[in-house]
């Protein structure tokens, strides 16, 4: 999804970059005509067809997926005597969505083709260390989907329910059993199977959300946009600091373990409830804006990176 978005927020600035935007499948991968789990009217092209349909190009931004970087490479090598020679200039960004998928990841080996960036999508990995640590200029773009995207519901209008991140992790199951265990008119269900839009309505009747996840996910930022309370544990390479201080973020999974249950049945009374979730959704607003986004993709096509 931030990958549709982001087509659809390059397509509004073609007056910066000149550039024709198409959203492609990555070589190798099966054919796909468009993503069917969430609603858009955005169709798929095969990266070599629309190439070789465009001829000589002055330049090309090929934008890649954090965990496909060495499958890119390995195509790239393959088609470097034949359709690259039609591109006069290359440039490949990275677009790192989660720190831990470029892992392994080659980015070193695209500088071979052209001119190398990265963009991040979160603050907490946004800086001087992860630019060096990556070896080529990072610029920090962050989330695209702000608040505004959605429509929180009251605490009066919300269920007796809590959503679960479909993550798997090592304390789940502990974590799960004991909220069963001493909240048994709670309902729990964990997210899967379900269109985006389903999952937004859900989200949007819940009072309650945990991730198992990198913490600041979907599983986490969308429900407090929706109205609801989600729990975490801090995880420093995705919260930025002033996350720790919220009483719904944990400092570790045994003081998650220990407290949400209390804090679940403290929270379930409407002036606590709406004390703690404005204090998630006013930290959440300031960092996933989307009008903030739109600028700072206006200067990474102005090469106005954050880190050059």
């Amino acid at each position: 999804m931030a990958i549709a978005l982001m087509y659809q927020e390059s397509q509004a600035l073609r007056d910066i970059h000149q550039a024709r935007v198409v959203m492609c499948t990555v070589p190798g991968d099966p054919p796909l005509l468009k993503y069917t789990w969430f609603e858009n009217s955005r169709y798929m092209l095969d990266l070599e067809s629309a190439l070789k349909r465009c001829g000589s190009l002055d330049y090309l931004l090929l934008h890649i997926p954090d965990f496909k970087v060495n499958e890119v490479a390995q195509w790239l090598t393959s088609v470097s005597q034949t359709l690259l020679l039609n591109v006069r200039a290359l440039h490949l960004n990275v677009m790192v969505f989660n720190i831990d998928m470029i892992k392994g990841q080659g980015i070193a080996a695209l500088a071979g083709f052209g001119r190398v960036t990265c963009t991040t999508a979160h603050a907490a990995y946004s800086n001087a260390a992860t630019r060096a640590a990556i070896g080529v200029p990072l610029h920090r773009l962050l989330i695209c989907t702000g608040a505004e995207f959605y429509s929180p519901a009251e605490y009066r209008e919300k269920e007796s329910l809590l959503v679960v991140s479909p993550d798997a992790h090592p304390s789940r199951e502990l974590v799960l059993q004991q909220i069963a265990r001493r909240l048994p008119e709670l309902r729990v269900q964990v997210i899967e199977d379900l269109s985006y839009e389903e999952y937004k309505k859900l989200i949007r009747r819940a009072k309650w959300s945990l991730t198992f996840g990198e913490g600041l996910d979907g599983y986490f930022a969308e429900p407090v946009f929706s109205g609801a309370i989600s729990f975490a544990v801090f995880n420093p390479r995705f919260f930025t600091p002033a996350f720790a201080e919220l009483e719904n973020v944990y400092s570790s999974w045994e003081v998650l373990l220990e407290k949400i249950t209390e804090d679940i049945v403290r929270l379930d009374e409407p002036v606590a409830y709406k004390q703690s979730w404005q204090r998630a959704y006013d930290l959440l607003s300031k960092q996933l804006d989307t009008n903030r986004f739109r600028e700072h993709l206006r200067s990474f096509y102005r090469g106005e990176y954050t880190f050059p």
